[in-house]
């Protein structure tokens, strides 16, 4: 018994030690991110913002605000917002009859074809909302007009959640009363 080994005096280090060590590994063990236990879920992709135009039709169709998520390849905190909160509204049958989600990648050779159908590079269509960090979502109408204030960054990953369902909601609002008149 490697216990007995030990003397009275180092035994209470000797357990303060171990029990920290316990409560380290567990802890460790616990705090998988969200993103991480996503590899389990059902694979969802956002789909590309690469023809808006086409996008529009629908939302016009169907009366539902456009999400447009700025996005960058090496960007830990886009990875973030899609993984953690993006990826799971696709995969949410409600969030279908809300919102339309296109992922707009700024650093790239990638076009995007506006909402007025004209062929653009991702990086000067971002401009046209103000994008100078990523992530940025930006809610706009099946025009190309914004909806809500763009959502930069997480600036409180407890709020984000909320903060995103009260932007879309609002749109969501938005949209409808003007479809009304």
């Amino acid at each position: 018994m490697f216990a007995l080994n030990i003397s009275k005096f180092k035994m209470p280090i000797f357990l303060a030690v171990a029990a920290a060590s316990l409560l380290w590994i567990a802890d460790g063990s616990a705090q998988n991110t969200p993103h991480q236990l996503n590899s389990e879920l059902p694979p969802v992709e956002l789909k590309s913002g690469a023809n808006l135009a086409l996008d529009a039709n629908e939302a016009s169709e169907k009366k539902l605000p456009v999400l447009m998520f700025f996005s960058m390849k090496h960007c830990p905190f886009c990875v973030e917002v899609e993984e953690d909160y993006l990826k799971p509204m696709l995969r949410n049958a409600e969030y279908d009859k809300k919102i339309i989600i296109r992922k707009i990648r700024i650093d790239g050779a990638d076009s995007v074809r506006d909402f007025k159908g004209k062929e653009r590079d991702a990086g000067e269509f971002s401009e046209d909302y103000n994008v100078s960090m990523v992530p940025t979502l930006v809610l706009v109408d099946s025009q190309g007009n914004r909806l809500s204030p763009s959502i930069v960054g997480i600036a409180n990953s407890h709020y984000y959640s909320a903060e995103l369902d009260n932007a879309i909601e609002a749109s969501t609002q938005k949209i409808r009363s003007i479809a009304k008149r």
